[in-house]
């Protein structure tokens, strides 16, 4: 973990990382653990085949665990519910310490008695089933699984996965937004994210099966997004666009003027000159997006603070837009203003009234898990596994997923060539400028056959995208080839799809 103490009865400060290969050379991470303590040495010793795996970290023996905090439970991973048990390492009493064992740790800790606190204690329990899933600790170690946890057994394979990077990311078709971003308890604002249309993601790889999606951030906190809107009001949904939003301004909220109880940031530049009541347009619409950037700034990395809290946004969120469009309003708990100066926006919890949409934005994305694993599937350990996806700026999506999608891609292929087939001549420059794009995109079929992901990728890029992108300034560029602006945002939809399938094939 970051920033924090605690292992086996062992509380140094110093962390490592490790990692293992999985899917044709994936790489899916295992727990930070503890350098220089003796039960990762013992295990290493006992087990040297498994170094560097899921299993050589702290959640070979530690257990997450749960604390009530106000009306909201707050569930922790292994290293963090040890530094929750242990106030990180300032009573690590022994009820404390054993509070965090799952049933394999506990079994080893027992084994001391006779065997000592080595590596043939770890072997004299080779033989048992510590978790009750009828294999043996043996059996599940040799397997990669975890024997202190029934639900991750041989009998089951890890879900299909695939890591992204941030370079990855920045070479697929990007997406823009301005928008509001309403918080309870701390600042609202208005900010301009760039990232990644999450919608255009997820297609490009879900399985027909995909209900949803969870994102996971590295402290455990977690949040469902159904596939379609829902009429559950709690939820924000992956596909499909949001209600377009509006610009409110009042000096009463500004924090610029009112530095001492306004609750609004105005100061992203792409705020400039806008005024209250004005509509916010985004040519690409509103919708739910993987971010990266913030105002042109990449998004600042999240830690542990001493308390235990995620601090940080990045390096990647997931934004939802407001479903009730409105103004920002006051915090939770700002205090009772005089009767002369009452607030412009009171607060109001109701999110149906003022929608705080910020509350259900995850920082500090890691993991996205397409909903509903396969069957026969194993889960990623959630709460342990993120925090090398951090400092290497990558997220893994797994699940319902097609690791290498070319299904969906020569679909998408296909559906943009029939589009721009179907089209009449009037929405293009000239009859010449519809065969040119017809034959460009039969071009990058051809390559995507050849397996050249990258020059297919350039080719729609350059040869494509560029040739319909006018939509995105609101009027036709002296290079478009498609001159209907309709058609253009229908046609660059689609290909961004496509765009995104080619990046995750490796173009």
């Amino acid at each position: 973990m970051k920033k924090g103490k605690g292992n086996l009865f062992v509380l140094p400060a110093v962390l490592v990382a490790v990692s293992f290969l999985l899917f044709s050379g994936i790489q899916i991470y295992a727990a930070y653990n503890h350098q220089g303590d003796l039960d990762s040495a013992n295990f290493r010793e006992a087990y040297p085949g498994q170094i560097g795996t899921k299993l050589d970290s702290c959640t070979l023996c530690h257990s997450g665990g749960s604390y009530t905090s106000g009306k909201k439970v707050v569930t922790l991973g292994s290293c963090q519910w040890c530094h929750y048990k242990t106030g990180y390492g300032a009573d690590s009493s022994e009820e404390n310490l054993l509070a965090t064992l799952n049933p394999y740790g506990l079994a080893y800790k027992n084994k001391w008695q006779t065997k000592g606190r080595t590596a043939a204690a770890l072997l004299a329990i080779d033989g048992d089933d510590s978790d009750g899933d009828r294999f043996s600790n043996a059996k599940e170690i040799s397997a990669g699984t975890y024997p202190g946890d029934p639900a991750d057994d041989p009998s089951k394979v890890p879900a299909p996965s695939r890591v992204l990077s941030l370079a990855e990311f920045e070479r697929m078709a990007q997406h823009n937004q301005f928008m509001m971003m309403n918080a309870s308890k701390s600042d609202d604002r208005y900010t301009e994210y760039r990232g990644i249309d999450l919608e255009d993601l997820i297609r490009a790889i879900m399985l027909d099966s995909a209900t949803g999606i969870t994102v996971y951030a590295p402290d455990g906190f977690a949040t469902y997004h159904p596939l379609n809107p829902s009429t559950n009001d709690s939820s924000y949904h992956v596909l499909g666009i949001y209600p377009k939003g509006t610009f409110y301004y009042d000096k009463q909220a500004d924090m610029a003027t009112n530095t001492a109880t306004g609750w609004c940031d105005y100061s992203s530049p792409a705020a400039d000159g806008r005024v209250n009541g004005e509509g916010i347009t985004n040519p690409d619409d509103l919708k739910m997006m993987l971010a990266f950037k913030r105002d042109g700034q990449y998004l600042t990395p999240g830690l542990l603070t001493l308390s235990n809290k995620l601090d940080g946004e990045g390096p990647y969120r997931v934004v939802p837009p407001q479903k009730t469009p409105g103004p920002p309003d006051q915090r939770s708990n700002a205090p009772n203003p005089t009767a002369e100066d009452a607030w412009i926006w009171p607060y109001n919890e109701d999110n149906s009234i003022n929608d705080h949409n910020a509350g259900f934005s995850s920082r500090t994305v890691t993991m996205i898990k397409v909903e509903p694993l396969p069957p026969g599937t194993t889960d990623i350990n959630t709460l342990e596994a993120g925090w090398p996806y951090v400092d290497e700026k990558k997220v893994i999506i797994y699940g319902a997923i097609n690791p290498r999608p070319l299904y969906r891609l020569y679909t998408g292929l296909d559906i943009l060539i029939n589009t721009v087939k179907a089209q009449g001549t009037k929405s293009f420059k000239n009859r010449s400028s519809q065969l040119a794009l017809i034959t460009h995109l039969e071009t990058i079929k051809k390559q995507v056959a050849r397996k050249a992901y990258s020059a297919a990728r350039n080719n729609l890029k350059q040869n494509v995208a560029k040739k319909m992108d006018g939509y995105l300034t609101g009027k036709v560029d002296a290079n478009d080839l498609v001159v209907d602006l309709k058609v253009q945002k229908q046609l660059y939809n689609d290909l961004q799809k496509v765009w995104i399938a080619l990046v995750i094939l490796g173009g």
